[in-house]
Formats: C-alpha cells, sequence, structure tokens
C-alpha cells in the first residue's frame, strides 16, 4: 500500500520527521539559557518558544494530513480484503468457519492501522531526534555520544531476541481469540437451535472450555510481555543512566566538560528516557499487532499478496446469461477437493429443452445436490462439461444464468424489500419486488405488516415462517427472469392451500423456461416433463413419471413408500 502511495506517505512522514526534529534541539536551548547569566537569555527563550509553536503547527498538521489521507487507506485495505475474501472458491467458505474469517476481516484493518500509527508516532519521532542528539553530545561530551550509539545497537539486539516469544505467543492467542469469537457468533446465530434443544448450558460450558484454553495462552503471553518490559527498564534505568551520569559527573569533576554539556547531557538523557520509552511500548505494540496480522493475514490469504496480485473477478456484476435452446450435461464426473479419489458424480448425461421441465429425484447422499452445485457454478466438474446451446461453459458462466430458489432459505438481517431484490444486481426497484412479490404470493402478507416493504426480516429470516422466506425466494426468482430456474424442494415448507397457489405461481415461472426440480415429496412431480433417478452418482432411471411408475424400478419403490406414509 505504501509503495502505491508513495506520494501521500512521503509527505505524512516529512512532517513528522520536522515535527520531531525541533524538540530535540531543547536541551542544547535550555543548557545555554541556564548559562548565560541573562546575556542573550532573551534570544534563547524566543528560540524554545518558537521551535515549540513550530513544532505544534508542523504536529498538528501532520495529524489532519494522516486523517484525511492516510487513514482511508487503511479501509482501502480492508475494501480490498474482503473483496478478496469474496474472489475466493465456494469451497473455501465450506472448509473455513465464517465467523473466524469475518473476525480476521475486521480485525486487519484495526492491526494495519495499529502498524503504521506504532511506526508513525512511535519509532518515527525517535529516529528523527536521535540524530540531532548524537551531534549535540558530539559536540559537548563525545563519550556520552558513543554510550548512546553502543546502548542503541544492545538494546535494540536485546529486545529483538525478548520480543521474538512474546510474538509467537501472541500469534497463539490471536488464533484462539478468532476461534472464540467465530464460536461465539456461531453460537448466537444460531439460537433458535439452542432454546429447541435448551442447551444454553451446553453452550456455556463449550465456551468456558475455550475460555480457560485461551487463558492459558494469553497468561503465558503476557509473563513474555512483562519479561520484555523488565529487560527494557534494566536496560534504561540500570545500564544506560548508570552509565551517563557516571560519565558525565566523571569528565566534569575533571574538568573535560563545561557546566553547559554536563546540563546537555543530563537533559538529553531524561527527554531520551520519555522516547525510550515510546519506542519499548511501539516495540511491544508492533510485536503484537504484527502476530496478529500475520496469524490473520495467513489464514485469509496464504503466499498472496491482495493489494499487488488483486483478484480479476469483481469488477461488476455478470450479466444474465442466456439460455436459447438446450443445457446439455456430458459425461460429467465430480469428487470434492478434499476427497479426491471418491466419485461423486461417475458419469452423468442429460439434455434439458428450454421450455423443459426435468425433476431429479433420489434418496439423500446419492449425489443430487452436488449436481445442483455445479449448475449453480460453485465447483467445476473434475471432467465432463455443461454446454448452453451446444458451447461448453465455464462455472462463472453458469452462475449468470439460472434463478435458484433453495429448500433452506437464509435471509439478510434487512427488509424484505432488500432480500427480494438481491435478485438484481442494480439498485433495487420498489415497483418489480412489489410484482415479483404478489406473483409469489407473498405481497398482499407483506402489505399487511406495518412496516411493509421496509420490515425488517430479522437474523436469517427468523422472523418469518419458513414458508415465508420459501415464498421470498420464489420473489427473488420472479425479479431474476432467467432462462433456467432450479428449484430445490422448494415448496416443501408449504401448507396444501398455500403450495397451490404458488404452484400457479411456479407454473407462470416456468413458462418458457427450463427447469430444473429436485423432490422429495414426489407429488411435486406431477407437472414434470421428464425425471431422472441419481442412484450411487449416475442416473439410474429417466423417463415420463408414468414411464417410471410402469418400468416398476426404483422411482415406482419410492412412489409406492410415499403413497404408503413410510417416506
Amino acid at each position: 500500500m505504501i509503495r502505491e502511495h508513495l506520494g501521500v506517505f512521503a509527505i505524512s512522514t516529512t512532517i513528522r520527521v520536522a515535527a520531531s526534529m525541533l524538540p530535540a534541539l531543547h536541551p542544547y536551548f535550555l543548557a545555554r539559557l541556564a548559562t548565560s547569566g541573562g546575556d542573550g537569555a532573551a534570544t534563547w527563550l524566543a528560540l524554545l518558544f518558537a521551535t515549540g509553536v513550530a513544532h505544534l503547527i508542523l504536529w498538528t498538521g501532520g495529524d489532519f494530513f494522516n486523517a484525511k489521507h492516510v487513514i482511508p487507506l487503511t479501509y482501502e485495505f480492508k475494501r480490498r480484503t474482503f473483496t478478496a475474501v469474496w474472489a475466493e472458491p465456494y469451497q473455501q467458505f465450506v472448509d473455513r468457519p465464517s465467523g473466524k474469517v469475518a473476525s480476521y476481516v475486521n480485525d486487519l484493518r484495526e492491526h494495519t492501522q495499529a502498524l503504521w500509527e506504532a511506526a508513525h508516532y512511535g519509532f518515527l519521532p525517535v529516529l528523527s531526534t536521535i540524530p540531532v542528539y548524537i551531534v549535540l553530545l558530539a559536540q559537548s561530551s563525545s563519550g556520552n555520544a558513543v554510550a548512546y550509539i553502543l546502548f542503541l545497537m544492545t538494546a535494540g539486539a536485546v529486545m529483538t531476541a525478548v520480543g521474538r516469544p512474546v510474538n509467537k505467543r501472541q500469534r497463539l492467542v490471536t488464533d484462539r481469540t478468532s476461534n472464540n469469537t467465530g464460536r461465539v457468533f456461531d453460537s448466537f446465530a444460531n439460537f433458535v437451535n439452542v432454546f429447541s434443544f435448551r442447551a444454553q448450558r451446553k453452550e456455556v460450558r463449550r465456551n468456558n472450555d475455550d475460555l480457560d484454553e485461551l487463558i492459558e495462552h494469553d497468561v503465558s503471553f503476557t509473563y513474555a510481555l512483562s519479561a520484555y518490559w523488565g529487560v527494557a527498564s534494566v536496560l534504561v534505568r540500570v545500564l544506560l543512566w548508570g552509565v551517563i551520569m557516571g560519565v558525565t559527573w566523571w569528565q566534569f569533576d575533571r574538568g573535560a566538560i563545561s557546566l553547559i554539556a554536563m546540563v546537555i547531557s543530563i537533559t538529553v538523557l531524561l527527554d531520551f528516557t520519555n522516547q525510550y520509552w515510546e519506542v519499548v511500548y511501539n516495540l511491544g505494540e508492533w510485536i503484537n499487532r504484527s502476530a496478529s496480522y500475520r496469524e490473520a493475514y495467513g489464514y485469509l490469504f496464504p503466499d498472496r499478496n491482495v493489494v499487488s496480485e488483486p483478484p480479476a473477478t469483481l469488477s461488476a456484476a455478470p450479466e444474465l446469461g442466456r439460455l436459447h435452446h438446450t443445457i446439455e450435461v456430458r459425461d460429467l464426473r465430480f469428487a470434492y477437493p478434499d476427497e479426491p479419489d471418491r466419485m461423486v458424480l461417475d458419469g452423468i448425461n442429460f439434455t434439458l429443452r428450454r421450455g423443459e421441465r426435468l425433476g431429479i429425484v433420489g434418496r439423500s447422499g446419492e449425489g443430487k445436490s452436488t449436481l445442483i452445485k455445479i449448475l449453480l457454478g460453485f465447483y467445476e466438474p473434475t471432467s465432463g462439461e455443461v454446454l448452453i446451446d451446444g458451447r461448453h461453459v465455464e462455472a462463472g458462466e453458469l452462475a449468470s444464468l439460472h434463478s435458484y430458489v433453495p429448500q433452506d432459505t437464509s435471509l439478510f438481517q434487512e427488509t424484505i424489500e432488500y432480500n427480494i431484490g438481491y435478485a438484481d444486481p442494480g439498485p433495487v426497484d420498489h415497483d418489480r419486488v412489489r410484482d415479483a412479490a404478489h406473483r409469489a404470493n407473498i405481497g398482499d402478507f407483506i402489505e399487511s405488516l406495518p412496516g411493509g416493504y421496509r420490515t425488517l426480516v430479522g437474523e436469517r429470516g427468523v422472523k418469518l415462517s419458513l414458508g415465508q422466506r420459501q415464498r421470498i425466494a420464489i420473489a427473488r426468482a420472479f425479479l431474476k427472469q432467467s432462462d433456467l430456474v432450479i428449484l430445490d424442494e422448494a415448496t416443501s415448507a408449504l401448507d396444501s392451500e398455500t403450495e397451490a397457489k404458488i404452484h400457479e405461481s411456479l407454473l407462470e415461472l416456468w413458462q418458457g423456461r427450463a427447469a430444473i426440480v429436485i423432490a422429495h415429496r414426489l407429488a411435486t412431480l406431477n407437472d414434470m416433463d421428464r425425471v431422472i433417478v441419481i442412484e450411487g452418482g449416475r442416473i439410474a432411471e429417466q423417463g415420463t413419471r408414468d414411464e417410471l411408475l410402469d418400468a416398476a424400478g426404483r422411482f415406482a419403490d419410492m412412489w409406492g413408500l410415499q403413497r404408503a406414509g413410510l417416506h
């Protein structure tokens, strides 16, 4: 980020350096004032005042410049990390806890700003004043100048060594803290399950176990940090003070240096000590924050630089894909990345024409949901391909082609209008949202609410029934108006009366479009033109409903079980 915005950081650094160097002249001015005996005292007082005012102007100006130009860059970094996470493939979201990912994305900006402030307000002022101190001491007490140089070299090496355990333990604390944060988020987000099973005590126990482990690591980290501060205190209070005060008095007592030189030496020592504590504090902050930053960044983007290598995707919402004639699945085979040797789908072949409705059935775990994930563009096939109008398409293009109505509709904690309008990549059009809601048979219900379309749906839509959430998902499909509609048992949570009303809407939604419907309730297949039965990742049977019933195969068995009330 610094390389990208070199001018901004150069100006900010220059202002801070100039502001920091001016007070470093004060020990010299004070010494001259104390020994002037009245002659020239006004001059030294004026210089003290002038440099103080100049410091105020530069330092405050630097703060305003930093606020206007540098702080926004830390948010720009968060913007890029958020974008980079959404550019990750679907499997990354399956494999990583969403609460931990969200925690790290939020924390990275805070760590970035803290690192900049530690360097800008902590290290930079001291690095700016040290050359001035060295010059002053070299002119008045060269032995002390050498002592400071040796001290800085020794302290730098010792504090770096002492800081390594702090860094290591801080990374462990960061990892355990993010785990706990993710689990706390997951606990509260699933409050319906917690209350359903009266599992509050279970959640508290799990959180307490997490905290016990976190406390153990945090205590170890605090021990290491205390040792860090202890060593820092010994270095300055015992080593540096002892050497500087002893050498200064010895030189003054022998007449080797003047009173002015002794005053300068002791004043520099006191001022340097204050600066030293700032460095020690900010070095500790740097160690802590850099450890937390590395842990978070390494977890989110291992071996990647999201600034110099930004994701090529997400530049704009893809245009709605078109299906003019057919969608064909040809020799499709697929294995999940974590189980590459187990084919979940093995040789799937079918063709669906525009205007045709295809039902997909099968027992749980046979591959239906995996097939839908591939058609949704969540995964690339291991082998085989999907063709649109005879043309091979990648997952990204597939994702722009369909309207999807899932079985379990999860909503944003936003308004009903926002959730329905989410299907449209552009600004929400209230008239289109209202039309889609009425076509999904939920418009009257929404308008009966006190807030209407501005009503908040609660965490994951908890304020709505499952059937109402499904109708909102169907309204999204009406709004998107794509050529391919994919439904995953989209009416499973509806009562018979509402299902009948929705059924009319679905017939309208399917009109002139290709439709793929996963069905667990086989009565849903009455309006399908064709049905395929998936078993063991393969198509075991396909045909019309009546043809499959006449064949007395697997589909007929499933139909009989449901009619008998066993399914």
